[in-house]
């Protein structure tokens, strides 16, 4: 009765840790940038070697968040996110992209 209740108990124990691992899912980096750069493009014009640092801005995200980080590490990579977009876009850009609704925190998070 010992075995089977301990051979249940380690049943449970590998169902639940594969579980657990299965809910993270892996983003394609490069078709996450592109689909950034899409939406960014909606609000401004985006032209020439902007276009391709962006591009790989949104792609150190997306691998970034591929690494399963923790809730604070999101925040920081966020705020790490918009301070390199402030940095390479003027401020009628930013304003544009601040005026459309929840498009900062698409390119952010």
């Amino acid at each position: 009765m010992k075995n089977l209740l301990g051979a249940l108990v380690l049943f449970l124990a590998f169902t639940v840790n594969a579980n657990a691992q299965e809910t993270f899912k892996k983003v394609d980096e490069k078709i996450e940038a592109k689909n950034n750069m899409v939406a960014l493009s909606e609000a401004i014009t985006v032209e020439g070697t902007l276009s391709d640092d962006l591009t790989r801005l949104f792609e150190y995200k997306f691998r970034n968040l591929n690494e399963n980080l923790s809730a604070e590490r999101k925040i920081e990579l966020a705020k790490v996110i918009e301070a390199k977009l402030r940095a390479t876009l003027s401020q009628t850009q930013m304003e544009s992209i601040e005026n459309k609704k929840g498009l900062l925190k698409k390119l952010t998070n």
